[in-house]
């Protein structure tokens, strides 16, 4: 039993006790009155009251005043009594609405919650099983970057105002409940199933407009996952669990967008659990390794800089490629030691290159956002730089450009923290995001990599080689020194 259940029984044993004590006590102080009245009084009356005609006017007085005092009395005590049961029995019917509201919804956002919809899903399945029915699981993206570089007051700032936006553009018959930190579960009806993946881009569509959190514009999205009655299965737990699949699939996709689960989605996440697993002893076992890719300057042929690039050798999972195992890194946060342990390398191999010869020699090094936006991490750089004598000038890092656009206002001034230590900031797979020239005029970086995707279509198609040529020039305007990636043939090097 616990212990609110326990409190509950003593209040209402000892409540009921109480109530026997106080109705036995007045009885019995209604009964001692009665026959002091009584005796004393006839005592008194036969003792002052020689005329018996008037004795028996003051007796059958004394007896209707008896019963009008009587009367009074009671009505008195019943009407108290009442009283004070009804006032508890509508404290006890508020604390009951209280409770219920604590068990079954969310206090920050006012939606039903994770317990409300495990009682509702299996009603809301069972009703007309004939009608379409779908369960939506959605996520917002990037909210643990707002909670790490705003604060979790300003996070939940956020996701009280994305549940207000969700449960106000609701459809009829939809439902919605918070069922975690960043989670939400919408269950809805169709008619067909195209209606399904509409239904999710209208969601989706909500987020084009900022949220605005003490005036400061915030730009956030969901990702959605979705899972449809009897398509899926007929049990609740395993549709809730197949619509998570399916987010966490449409995040891996590129986050804000819609994915409908398929039964092949369950292969990686069994793939994902073991690569975490492994993950973890990696960096003490010496399962990574760095290799050099090397940059050429195109008017000389000769290397300006190597970039750095991890590679994992697992021996249970082999050759894990990096856009498998930094994603789960990063959810772990084991990209903070994995990513320093990259940057020290990097330096040290960088300083063996300069002192062969080649002074001159740079190393450009991908870091994570999550290494940016920690407070200490120019202290970890400056740390690094000491230990290994490099001159700041020749360490770039990278970020990639979707990473930096969607975080602009947390990176900004980490970026610019970075800055004042002397080192390079490139933008890296510059034009796979959204970037607008405001946005570059304001980041304080150095260098601009042309993503691969842009440097293979070169020549083959007239449209790559214009928009190539045009982030050239964006770049050259904006005193940026332009890098392209994955330059492979004559043709490419001779374009750029």
């Amino acid at each position: 039993m616990s212990l609110r259940s326990k409190q509950a029984k003593f209040l209402l044993v000892n409540g009921r006790t109480q109530v026997w004590a106080i109705a036995l006590r007045t009885a019995l102080l209604y009964f001692l009155f009665g026959v002091l009245w009584i005796l004393l009084s006839d005592t008194l009356v036969m003792t002052l009251v020689p005329n018996e005609k008037i004795r028996n006017i003051i007796f059958m007085s004394k007896g209707v005043l008896f019963v009008l005092l009587s009367t009074a009395f009671l009505y008195s005590l019943f009407h108290r009594s009442l009283k004070k049961l009804s006032d508890k029995e509508e404290v006890i019917r508020e604390s009951r609405d209280e409770l219920s509201v604590m068990v079954y919804y969310d206090t920050l956002t006012g939606l039903s919650n994770r317990r409300k919809l495990t009682e509702r899903l299996p009603e809301f399945l069972a009703l007309d099983p004939g009608a379409g029915k779908a369960l939506f699981s959605l996520d917002v993206d990037n909210i643990k970057l707002v909670n790490d570089t705003m604060g979790h007051t300003f996070g939940d700032y956020l996701i009280a105002k994305i549940a207000r936006r969700l449960d106000e553009n609701l459809l009829k018959d939809e439902e919605i409940f918070r069922i975690g930190g960043d989670e939400f579960v919408i269950l809805t009806h169709y008619s067909r199933l195209g209606e399904i993946n509409e239904r999710a881009a209208a969601i989706n569509h909500l987020f084009e407009a900022p949220f605005y959190i003490e005036s400061l514009p915030v730009h956030s999205s969901v990702s959605i996952g979705i899972s449809v009655y009897s398509m899926h299965g007929t049990n609740p737990v395993e549709l809730l669990k197949f619509a998570d699949i399916a987010m966490y699939r449409s995040k891996k996709e590129g986050k804000n967008r819609a994915v409908l689960f398929n039964i092949n989605m369950m292969a990686p996440i069994s793939d994902r659990m073991r690569i975490g697993e492994q993950l973890h002893s990696a960096l003490g076992n010496s399962e990574f390794e760095l290799y050099m890719q090397p940059q050429i300057r195109p008017e000389s042929g000769k290397i300006s800089s190597f970039e750095s690039l991890i590679r994992w050798n697992n021996p249970v999972l082999g050759k894990v490629p990096p856009d498998i195992f930094i994603p789960v890194a990063e959810e772990s946060h084991l990209i903070l030691p994995i990513g320093e342990w990259v940057l020290r390398e990097s330096c040290r191999f960088i300083r063996r290159i300069q002192q062969s010869g080649y002074p001159d020699i740079g190393v450009s090094v991908n870091i994570s956002i999550l290494q940016l936006i920690q407070t200490n991490f120019p202290s970890i750089v400056q740390r690094i730089l000491d230990e290994t004598g490099l001159n700041p000038e020749l360490l770039e890092l990278e970020l990639t450009e979707t990473v930096l656009i969607e975080s602009f206002q947390q990176v900004k001034q980490p970026l610019e923290n970075l800055r004042t230590l002397g080192i390079r900031l490139a933008l890296d797979d510059f034009g796979k995001g959204y970037s607008s020239l405001s946005y570059l005029e304001q980041l304080p970086i150095n260098v601009l990599k042309i993503d691969k995707t842009f440097i293979d279509g070169i020549c083959e198609t007239n449209g790559d080689c214009s928009l190539t040529g045009n982030i050239v020039e964006i770049g050259k305007k904006l005193g940026l020194q332009v890098v392209a990636e994955g330059v492979e043939t004559a043709g490419q090097l001779k374009y750029l």
